[in-house]
């Protein structure tokens, strides 16, 4: 019983999201943006981090200090989109 509302929750919030009157300023391309041009922009930073310091500890750990100012500059532009 518990698994069928953790599925109906999931199902709820992707309602939300597609919903969302923020995403949709964006033309219907936030999300994806959120799927596909975010992960795409942070493999190729990965790869080029990669490419130039050719250790992989390094490259991880500034691939990752990457993630969260790719997904607030996402989340930035849409309030600033919404605000206008």
């Amino acid at each position: 019983m518990r698994a069928l509302s953790k599925k109906h929750d999931l199902s709820d919030r992707v309602d939300d999201i597609i919903n969302n009157p923020a995403y949709d300023m964006l033309g219907g391309y936030q999300i994806f943006i959120r799927r596909m041009a975010i992960p795409t922009f942070l493999l190729i930073f990965a790869l080029m981090l990669w490419s130039i310091t050719d250790h992989k500890l390094l490259t991880a750990i500034l691939t990752g200090l990457a993630v969260g100012p790719a997904f607030n500059l996402d989340r930035g532009l849409a309030e600033w989109l919404r605000r206008r």
